[in-house]
């Protein structure tokens, strides 16, 4: 569900930040809100206009904790992204390098010890490493 969640807020949220760039001309804005008021969706653009692109994504749970912050280049996600617990504990880090996973991604149990890497080369697993067992 969550993996979902993420897909369905990366495809809606450029659209909204595009019409929201143009009505307000504002680098910074929440492109959502969750019913209590409090932001959900907050994306960061660089440039003005029709050059304006999306450059961070912030998502919030409805506590107002972060859920995960990203990172964009040339429209697609780079450098690092990482989750966390509603709790604010660290949940995955993970690293893109223009719109592929690259390099060692680590999954975090909710006591904030890594159990898991995932080792990424342009996009494809290479290995796997479950940290729980050592």
């Amino acid at each position: 569900m969550d993996y979902i969640r993420r897909c369905m807020k990366r495809a809606l949220t450029p659209l909204l930040a595009s019409m929201l760039l143009v009505a307000c001309g504002s680098h910074k804005f929440v492109a959502s809100t969750h019913p209590n008021g409090k932001p959900e969706v907050v994306i960061y653009m660089k440039g003005k206009g029709e050059d304006a692109e999306k450059v961070m994504e912030k998502v919030y749970y409805p506590n107002g904790q972060l859920e995960y912050v990203g990172h964009f280049a040339n429209g697609v996600e780079h450098g690092q992204w990482s989750y966390y617990y509603e709790d604010g504990t660290r949940k995955y880090l993970e690293t893109w390098e223009n719109g592929l996973e690259h390099g060692i991604h680590y999954d975090y149990s909710t006591d904030g010890q890594v159990y898991r890497e995932l080792h990424y080369d342009k996009g494809k697993l290479v290995k796997e490493v479950d940290r729980s067992k050592q």
